[in-house]
């Protein structure tokens, strides 16, 4: 069966014709004698159920398509934003790295400057100076034993060295850029892992998948009542032909009686005639015989 041109309905082949195909196809009709265009929806008043059938359901599908889209648009620029915040991140970890490797090597230079050894008790002193100061960052996890705490009481009480001085206040300089790349690397860590949980759930839910297989359903939905429309506007096609065949045989019927009675009619009225022409003739005769016999008398 075909939805356009010709279908068969109960074994019989009905044509839809061109005028009505074109006419779903378009809402113009090209008037080329005139040279103007007249609007179909002028010409027919009536809306055409199946037409809009198909632009519902073309319509209905689009949006769950549109919408899906949507969906997934944003979710691709949530997931770009986020990306471009690890590259920021990624830029802070780099400049600050850079600025305490500059820190680390003037605090080398300055050891060099003042002759002080790696392996000498002043610069291993430093280094708990150094353990003390990180062990006071909160969440650190860094602690002194009381040894430590011991040994750090009597280098205060002793004083510290200039060189100590100089190149602890180098290292608490150095404290913002190690915060700035703590907060970078945990910032860095959320957006991978909230971008993976995205890129893992997307793969879960198939949305677009999901979304073009309703669209296929309700388009599919869709031509299921077309086709039947189709079949009652042919089936109704087909009663209206009988009807218009049966007034046209009823019409010539009462034609072809209304003609047998005229002829009736006429042939009646030329047998009165006879009738009387006979009559006169009868009468003309009986009127001679009577004159014949009035003579004879």
């Amino acid at each position: 069966m075909e939805v356009d041109g010709a279908m068969k309905v109960e074994n019989t082949t009905v044509f839809l014709g061109d005028n009505t195909r074109r006419e779903r196809n378009s809402s113009v009709v090209e008037e080329k004698s005139s040279g103007q265009n007249i609007f179909a929806g002028n010409l027919k008043k009536q809306f055409d159920p199946i037409a809009g059938k198909k632009q519902e359901a073309r319509k209905q599908a689009m949006k769950i398509v549109g919408d899906a889209w949507e969906g997934e648009r944003k979710i691709d620029d949530d997931l770009a934003s986020r990306s471009a915040k690890i590259v920021k991140y990624r830029e802070t970890l780099r400049k600050a790295g850079d600025e305490l490797k500059e820190i680390e090597s003037r605090r080398s230079e300055l050891r060099e400057n003042y002759g002080v050894e790696a392996d000498s008790e002043e610069e291993e002193n430093l280094k708990l100076l150094e353990k003390e100061l990180a062990a006071k960052k909160i969440g650190s996890g860094i602690h002194l034993t009381k040894e430590e705490e011991e040994q750090l009481a009597e280098i205060k009480k002793t004083g510290l060295t200039e060189y100590q001085k100089r190149s602890l206040e180098l290292k608490e300089n150095g404290s913002q850029y190690e915060q700035e790349i703590e907060e970078a690397e945990k910032q860095i860590q959320t957006e991978n892992a909230v971008i993976r949980g995205t890129r893992l759930e997307r793969l879960k839910s198939q949305t677009m998948i999901k979304a073009q297989k309703s669209a296929e359903d309700v388009l599919e939905a869709a031509s299921e009542q077309i086709v039947g429309m189709l079949i009652d506007e042919a089936k109704d096609h087909m009663d209206e032909k009988m009807a218009e065949e049966k007034e046209a045989a009823e019409e010539k019927a009462e034609k072809e009686e209304a003609e047998e009675e005229r002829i009736e009619k006429q042939n009646e009225k030329k047998k009165e005639i006879k009738k009387i022409v006979d009559e006169m003739k009868l009468l003309e005769e009986d009127i001679k015989g009577a004159a014949v016999d009035t003579t004879v008398g």
